[in-house]
């Protein structure tokens, strides 16, 4: 009887298995683990469909042919449940060549003891029929225990990855890995109790039944509850190989993980550190900012660790449910080439800058003497008799002009009159005082604006420009020339409410200083005043 309810359920079971290996045969490009999932099936299918022949009444070498065969499966079950684990653990486990040597190598020298087992018997002592109707039976070998020790080692090693996969999961991955877990157990108690009690199931081996509980909770994981969907961005997905330094630190400030970004950066500011970071002082790691009090739970900034390189540091408080630090989470990126564009295009808008001043003061400069021009004088003269409206204030204006000056141009040339023009916006821009201002306003004519100057201060003023000028002395092409210059005044409000009405009063003043003789100071509505120089001018001539 029972062997008869067995063979129904190893039949089952390789029904059962051979369904799901195609299931998740189908499923192998869209989840990792579908591939290994498969093969586990595959050999479980293959594994139970051997076990059903030994339940019932055929001939002994039939029965023993069948036990044979299904190491296959058992072997092919074992490696394919190490690759899931594997696969599990880490979806871009790829087994190298050393490895891979490690899987085959055993198993193939397992089936080949079990095919000559007939000739040495190493691997089972003794297969036979006993009793009525006759059940097949069999001991034990020294080679079964080699091979079942390889196996349990294996499934141990398989075992390990799941937990260590466990323990990095996030919670959602966590308890489907659980889930794993406690199913993979099945076969591991079933195998034991098997070994250890063989006449419990009529000396039957049940552990392909205890496989297949396995392989259904690992498929349910896999393909309906989309575990291999989730481990994929992972720990290992993501932070080996995402491009900023991660370095995570605890609660004690040391430091416990940091991805391989984080060691090039180490290595490159650092060399001095040992070849693995982790375990050391994170004060001898990280910047004292990154180590700081954060009140808020994290922070932001930037720093210079190397003369030319900079990096971009976020820091995070990692806290419990409880809000107790559990330590800290130090992202860097370096912004090297980002700070220094920055700088580049800083340095380029303060060049456009200044530029933009240059050409702004080009444009109100005269280009022969380096004064100011009109366009300048106009702006000027607006603001500073605005100023003196509102505070009852007065304004002095002169309007200077270089006596003889077309004498000069035709006697020495062009050349020698523009030497003139600088020379005598030298001595006026030498002699004024903070605050005027000293314009050409074209041809051989000068304009000053003396703010706060009253008729007598105006006065004053231009005789001291006017002695000024008299003392030049300008040497051109063999000859020298002494220019002198005449000079009328206008006083704010006096003469002129605005500077067209004050220009236009210093003008006919300045006419008037030119027809009583030149060199000389007129004020707009005064007399002539004439210099001591002028009194003597007729004796040497204004050239």
């Amino acid at each position: 009887m029972v062997q008869d309810l067995l063979a129904v359920a190893f039949c089952l079971s390789a029904a059962l298995n051979a369904a799901a290996a195609a299931i998740a045969w189908r499923h192998r490009r869209g989840t990792p683990a579908a591939t290994a999932l498969a093969a586990v099936c595959a050999a479980l299918a293959l594994w139970s469909a051997g076990s059903a022949p030994v339940q019932l009444p055929l001939p002994l070498g039939v029965q023993r042919g069948a036990t044979y065969a299904t190491f296959v499966g058992v072997l092919g079950c074992v490696v394919a449940t190490y690759l899931l684990a594997r696969t599990i653990a880490d979806p871009h486990h790829r087994p190298a060549r050393p490895q891979v040597a490690g899987l085959v190598v055993p198993p193939v020298l397992v089936l080949a003891a079990v095919a000559t087992d007939p000739w040495h018997h190493l691997f089972f002592t003794y297969t036979g029929q006993v009793g009525d109707p006759p059940r097949f039976t069999f001991v034990y070998g020294p080679l079964f225990w080699a091979h079942t020790t390889w196996c349990y080692g294996l499934l141990a090693v398989s075992a390990g990855h799941l937990v260590r996969a466990w323990w990095r999961a996030h919670a959602l991955v966590r308890d489907q890995i659980t889930s794993v877990l406690v199913a993979a157990a099945a076969p591991l108690v079933g195998n034991v109790v098997n070994v250890s009690s063989s006449d419990l199931f009529a000396g039957q081996d049940t552990t392909p039944l205890c496989f297949t509980v396995t392989a259904l909770v690992a498929a349910h994981a896999v393909l309906r509850r989309g575990l291999l969907q989730v481990v994929p961005v992972a720990r290992e997905a993501v932070l080996d190989t995402v491009t900023d330094a991660v370095v995570v630190v605890d609660a004690g400030g040391t430091v416990v993980d940091l991805n391989p970004a984080a060691r090039a950066m180490l290595r490159r500011g650092l060399p001095h550190l040992p070849g693995d970071p982790v375990g050391l002082p994170a004060t001898d790691v990280l910047h004292p900012s990154a180590l700081a009090d954060l009140p808020g739970g994290r922070a932001r900034y930037t720093a210079e660790v190397l003369p030319g390189v900079h990096l971009d540091v976020r820091v995070d408080v990692m806290t419990d449910e409880r809000g107790r630090a559990l330590g800290r989470v130090v992202v860097s990126r370096d912004i090297t080439e980002q700070v220094r564009t920055r700088r580049h295009l800083e340095d380029q808008l303060a060049l456009v800058e200044r530029l933009r001043a240059r050409l702004a003061e080009d444009s109100v400069r005269d280009p022969l003497t380096g004064l100011h021009n009109r366009r300048f004088l106009d702006a000027q003269m607006a603001t500073a008799l605005g100023a003196c409206a509102r505070e009852g204030a007065s304004a002095g204006v002169l309007v200077v002009d270089v006596d003889r000056f077309k004498a000069v141009n035709d006697t020495h040339g062009h050349a020698a009159g523009d030497e003139v023009l600088v020379a005598v916006a030298a001595a006026l821009s030498s002699a004024v005082r903070p605050g005027d201002v000293v314009a050409r306003s074209g041809g051989e004519e000068f304009v000053v604006l003396l703010p706060g100057a009253g008729a007598e201060a105006t006065a004053a003023r231009a005789e001291e420009l006017r002695a000024a000028c008299s003392r030049l002395e300008v040497r051109v092409a063999g000859a020298r020339v002494r220019p002198t210059v005449s000079i009328g005044t206008a006083v704010h409000p006096a003469d002129g409410a605005d500077a067209p009405s004050l220009l236009a009063a210093a003008d006919r003043a300045l006419y008037a200083a030119k027809a009583a003789g030149r060199d000389r100071v007129v004020a707009a509505g005064g007399p002539v005043v004439r210099s001591r120089a002028a009194r003597g001018a007729s004796a040497r001539g204004a050239l």
